[in-house]
């Protein structure tokens, strides 16, 4: 089983290559900052992002948990990965 932070870098990579698709240099987020509030991400790269969190973490995520809470930055997405048991 991987760690928290195992799960937290391949989150940032995975940030960090689409912001680099829409053609945006995001080696500054920090993994406490909202990502949608950084404007790096549209809203295809950020639906994007969570299919390859399901893909990634092996898990299919319920409407209702799509927050902010459980996806707004790196380390919430390590938390939720961790908290549904692939991490």
């Amino acid at each position: 089983m991987e760690s928290n932070t195992t799960a937290a870098r391949e989150i940032r990579a995975r940030v960090l290559e689409l912001a680099s698709e829409e053609g945006h240099d995001a080696s500054a987020l920090r993994d406490d900052e909202v990502i949608p509030q950084t404007g790096w991400l549209d809203s295809g790269a950020l639906i994007a992002l969570i299919a390859w969190f399901e893909d990634r973490f092996e898990c299919e995520i319920e409407p209702e948990e799509f927050t902010l809470e459980n996806f707004g930055t790196v380390r919430d997405m390590a938390r939720t990965a961790a908290r549904l048991g692939q991490v």
